[in-house]
């Protein structure tokens, strides 16, 4: 294992706040040059100029805050940062694991006055009882203070998330809830900071009151399977095509017009093209 990688990157008080919170920052996860560079990828995705608001409003406006950019160079760059892995190795206690094919994410900030929160969330199935471990990542790529869309969430929610949920009238929807009543708080950071969460906490991107836009990029990783050959082969097809993520693996802009990145050999298993073996 290389230095970088037994150089822990989240320390024991952070690891315990991630225990009673559910959610942690960590720090400098990538450099601020490849922050900037991603975010530049996004921009440019876009066809929009970052010193130009006029150009963050398109009409047709686009649908969401969410940018199908899966493919770019720097979106890897800082999915085989050794400090991206070492993170989530601290947190899965392995280093053997598989990184998500997640996406970018732009929230201008909003013109209407009027304009209301977003509705929090769960990226996880709250029928499956109980509520499983997983965890969920995005990466600030410029700075980002408490009104600038910041990453929301509720803390200690994994802590009572399963009497909360035997709590509720029979019928109940638990995403219909006001559950910004129950405690939730807005996350700022820096360039280059990871935060992770469990996805048993209610969360969501906070709406933006500020005068920039958040650009963030979306990053997990999970327990890799590469004992499954077709599961590698698809994961290595879907970066070689350069296809979406998500599990639609289709052929879109990148496919078309971006070239295939590189992978270190960290990234090469993360991706799952090489064993952890």
């Amino acid at each position: 294992m290389s230095n970088d990688l037994q150089s822990p990157i989240l320390s024991g008080a952070d690891l315990q706040f991630w225990e009673e919170n559910g959610y942690v920052v960590a720090q400098n996860a990538v450099s601020e040059k490849n922050a900037a560079q991603a975010a530049k990828a996004i921009w440019d995705f876009l066809e929009m100029d970052p010193e130009d608001p006029k150009t963050w409003y398109p009409d047709p406006p686009r649908r969401g805050i969410m940018v199908e950019i899966y493919q770019h160079q720097a979106f890897w760059d800082n999915r085989q940062a050794p400090r991206v892995h070492q993170a989530f190795s601290q947190i899965w206690d392995t280093e053997r694991l598989w990184v998500s094919f997640d996406r970018g994410s732009m929230n201008p900030p909003t013109c209407d006055p009027s304009a209301k929160q977003f509705g929090m969330h769960w990226d996880t199935n709250l029928d499956n009882r109980p509520v499983g471990f997983g965890v969920q990542g995005v990466l600030y790529l410029t700075d980002t203070a408490e009104n600038q869309g910041a990453f929301q969430c509720v803390p200690g929610f994994h802590n009572i998330i399963e009497d909360w949920l035997d709590a509720l009238p029979e019928g109940e929807d638990p995403h219909r809830q006001d559950l910004h009543a129950l405690g939730s708080i807005r996350v700022p950071a820096n360039p280059g900071d990871l935060i992770i969460w469990r996805t048993s906490l209610p969360h969501f991107a906070s709406l933006n009151t500020s005068n920039r836009p958040r650009i963030v990029q979306y990053i997990t990783m999970n327990p890799a399977n590469d004992g499954n050959q077709a599961a590698c082969q698809s994961r290595v097809n879907w970066w070689q095509e350069r296809l979406t993520g998500l599990g639609k693996n289709a052929k879109e802009k990148e496919h078309y017009h971006s070239k295939t990145a590189k992978l270190t050999p960290l990234g090469r298993k993360l991706l799952g093209m090489d064993k952890w073996d």
